[in-house]
This record gives structure tokens, C-alpha cells and sequence, in this order.
């Protein structure tokens, strides 16, 4: 969620009230909020009255319905936030100022959406916000807004920015998202591969998704003709999720891999 994500990755709740006013957004009650981050300010110390403002400004895009006023209200607090400090208000101001760029706007802008994220990347590319602005990032350069574009080449430029992923969470998400694109764009599964066997390997995703791609890489291990390595994500797959509906196909294909099926597959 827009507002709560924002009040956890400030990570640096100064005051009660300030908690409660992040609260109030987690539940959508953005009027409320907006009155608690007015109050705020009015007392505030310094690096209080920046927090109240990214709040105030976070709030405005919260707020339904959003309009064109709001919108660009919440730009300007945002703008003078990030060209006035480094800090972690500065940081996360620039990374919605991308946000507003790409999802707010009447007409998106993603190509200022791609400068602010890749701003926040150049002068801040280990902190939470750049890291999370480089999924962003990512997604721009795999889903251009022309469409006349060359998917192929569109991942190869996204495969780049996989070097300034700093965080497990993040390499991993990111690997997720070019294999995304691989299957989406109908590109060579085996172009996806290495990207799935990364993802599962760096242990950060969660059980749904896990499943997922276990059975994934079993798949696509078929089509490139690794039935060793089809066979072990079977197997993976059906240890670690007894109850998945997925159970009978994965033991009829384990069958057709040869080799035996495990016991109580296929039943």
C-alpha cells in the first residue's frame, strides 16, 4: 500500500503523533492524516517539519479523488523536499516525484520518471528508496511506451541495471521481472532461465511465488532438454508443497521424465 509502505521505509518516526498519522493513511483515511501532518508542522523541529511535509505531500496522493491540483500540490512539496537535503525524506521525495511522473499525471512522463529513479540511483543507490526505484526503473526499460520497440532489446538494457541491485530482496525481484518480460515478449525460454535458477537460488521469495517457480524451472529445464535438472524441481517442488493442486500434473510429468515418481505422487 502507497501510504504505509511510505511511513515504514521513512523509518524514522520522530513523535506519537507522527506514528498515528502514518496509521491513518495505512487505513486510507487521508483527510485524517492530512490534518495530523498540518498539526505536526505547526510544532515541529526542523527535520519534524521536512517529515510533515513529505507526509502532507503523500497524503495529497492518497486522498480520493485524486485530482490534477493534488497531484501537482504533492509535486511541489515533494520537489523542494529533494532538492533541499540528502536525507531520507529527500530520497523518498525524489523517488515519488518518479512515481508522480509515471503513474499520476493526466499524460504519464515516463522518461522523467526514468530521471528521477535513476537520480536517486546515481547519488543514493544503496539506500531502500533507490533500491526500490530500481525495480521502477527496470520496468520502464522493459515496457517502453513505444510499443514499436524491440522487445529483445528492450531486456538486454534492462539485464544492465541488474548490476545496481544491492539487496538479495531486490536481485531477486529483479531476476522475477526480466523473466517476466522473456516469456511475456515470447522471446527463447531458455533466455529465462539463468533468471528464474538466480531468483530461487538467492532464497527470498515467498511460498506462492516459490512454487511458482520451482514448476517454472522444471518447465523450462524440459525445453531445454536438462532432464536432470527438470527432474530436481519436480522433486523440490512436490517436497516442499504437499498440498499444491499443481501435485498430480508434476508427478505425471515426473513419470514421463523416467526415473520413478516419489511415493504418494500421483494419487
Amino acid at each position: 500500500m502507497l501510504a504505509l509502505g511510505a511511513g515504514l521505509m521513512l523509518a524514522r518516526v520522530a513523535r506519537a503523533s507522527t506514528e498515528e498519522n502514518w496509521r491513518a493513511l495505512s487505513l486510507l483515511k487521508a483527510d485524517e492524516a492530512l490534518r495530523g501532518f498540518e498539526a505536526d508542522r505547526a510544532t515541529a523541529t526542523p527535520a519534524g517539519a521536512r517529515e510533515a511535509d513529505f507526509g502532507r505531500a503523500v497524503a495529497l496522493l492518497v486522498r480520493q479523488p485524486l485530482t490534477p491540483e493534488q497531484v501537482e500540490e504533492a509535486r511541489k512539496l515533494f520537489t523542494a523536499l529533494a532538492d533541499s537535503g540528502t536525507d531520507d525524506v529527500a530520497q523518498g521525495a525524489r523517488y515519488f516525484l518518479g512515481r508522480i511522473a509515471q503513474h499520476h499525471l493526466e499524460q504519464a512522463d515516463p522518461a522523467e520518471a526514468a530521471r528521477q529513479y535513476r537520480r536517486l540511483l546515481a547519488e543514493h543507490g544503496a539506500s531502500i528508496w533507490a533500491q526500490t526505484a530500481l525495480t521502477r526503473l527496470v520496468l520502464l526499460e522493459l515496457y517502453p511506451a513505444d510499443p514499436a520497440g524491440a522487445p529483445a532489446a528492450s531486456v538486454a538494457a534492462a539485464e544492465k541495471l541488474l548490476a545496481e541491485a544491492r539487496r538479495p530482496v531486490t536481485q531477486s525481484e529483479l531476476h522475477l521481472v526480466l523473466a517476466d518480460a522473456i516469456f511475456y515478449y515470447g522471446l527463447p525460454p531458455a533466455e529465462a532461465l539463468p533468471h528464474l535458477l538466480a531468483a530461487e537460488e538467492l532464497r527470498q521469495l515467498d511460498p506462492p511465488t516459490r512454487a511458482d517457480v520451482l514448476v517454472q524451472i522444471a518447465e523450462v529445464s524440459v525445453l531445454v532438454g536438462n532432464r536432470v535438472q527438470a527432474r530436481r524441481f519436480y522433486e523440490t517442488f512436490l517436497a516442499e508443497f504437499p498440498l499444491d493442486q499443481r501435485r498430480f500434473m508434476v508427478g505425471q510429468k515426473l513419470k514421463g521424465l523416467g526415473g520413478g515418481t516419489p511415493p504418494g505422487v500421483g494419487r
